[in-house]
């Protein structure tokens, strides 16, 4: 009797994709594995979007259309969360509506379950590639310069794209993790680093399965240097350095991560602050993220003087908007890549 496979729930946000959604779709339909189901969230796409979801639907019933509900906030990670909410599968793949999937993306990283039942989490590396037709290159391999994998999540250059891990549900379900809703940038990073920090087993297989389209029109281009969203890797920082702050772990080095955190943090406030509109913006920069960078420079690894260096900065660039040299601290940079 043949063996039953397991579901594979893809979920797929996509706002205003109507140009490239048709090839990512075609991507999943030349799966060697089979057994699988395409939830695709539309964000409010005003563009042909849902009409190429629509015609796959026809021809595909394992292809879903669905739309985010009036009652969560607009933006991918809503999206994500209730396409999770709704999901079927034994294992759950969330997708970018941009890249692509090579034939055996879904084989290979499950294959590496059946060998390990133990794993929570598989994953592989990607391949970018370009719409204005540059040679495509591979991401480069991850070196495990720590046994803590906190340590290489932060400094080490640990990361996965969204569209890399395939998760086991039963996992995501027990550790009651979802994307965060508010943020804007680092969503992925933020969730990953959730996982990691509780201890997420996983395995990669060392191919290049995904296919990251890179400098187009993307969420990611669109946010550099935007404020909404360097708020957001802000508070994504702020929460690693909260969850480093209160562990007692000897294995990891929390002076060395907490120095690097506070290199990035004081840099970017900086920038905040540069990019603030008016004087209302800038002051409540000052006022809302202050207390936050004083929580980690008054940490025992910092000596007096630099709290003091950046308290006279703070007053500077809040009167003069000048002063990032009391903001750039690269003795911290501790960062391998």
């Amino acid at each position: 009797m043949e063996q039953v496979k397991p579901l594979i729930s893809i979920i797929i946000p996509t706002f205003n994709r109507g140009n490239v959604l048709a090839e990512t779709l075609k991507s999943f339909q030349e799966q060697t594995f089979t057994n699988w189901e395409c939830l695709l969230v539309d964000d409010g796409s005003t563009d042909e979007t849902v009409q190429v979801i629509k015609d796959f639907v026809k021809k595909d019933l394992r292809f879903q259309l669905h739309s985010r509900p009036v009652n969560r906030p607009k933006g991918a990670n809503a999206c994500r969360n209730y396409g999770f909410e709704i999901s079927k599968g034994d294992f759950v793949n969330w997708f970018d509506s941009d890249d692509l999937a090579t034939p055996t993306f879904l084989e290979q990283r499950l294959e590496l379950f059946q060998k390990d039942a133990s794993l929570d989490m598989a994953a592989c590396y990607a391949t970018y590639f370009y719409d204005n037709g540059k040679p495509k290159r591979k991401q480069k391999r991850i070196e495990t310069l720590s046994e803590n994998p906190i340590e290489n999540y932060i400094l080490h250059g640990l990361s996965f794209y969204t569209g890399i891990p395939l998760w086991k549900k039963s996992y995501l379900l027990q550790q009651a993790e979802i994307f965060d809703e508010t943020l804007q940038r680092s969503q992925e990073r933020d969730f990953h680093f959730r996982l990691i920090f509780k201890g997420l087993n996983y395995k990669n297989c060392n191919d290049n399965l995904l296919l990251k389209r890179t400098e187009n029109d993307s969420i990611s281009t669109n946010s550099v240097n935007n404020l909404i969203a360097d708020e957001s890797v802000f508070k994504v920082r702020q929460r690693i350095f909260s969850l480093i702050n209160s562990v007692s772990d000897k294995s990891l080095d929390k002076q060395r991560l907490i120095e690097y955190l506070f290199y990035r943090q004081v840099s970017l406030f900086y920038s905040m602050i540069s990019i603030s509109k008016d004087k209302k913006e800038l002051q409540r920069i000052i006022m809302t993220y202050t207390p936050q960078i004083e929580e980690i420079v008054k940490r025992p690894y910092f000596s007096k003087n630099i709290y003091r260096r950046l308290k006279l900065g703070i007053w500077l660039v809040r009167h003069f908007k000048k002063g990032y040299i009391f903001f750039y601290y690269p003795q911290f940079n501790h960062r391998s890549y």
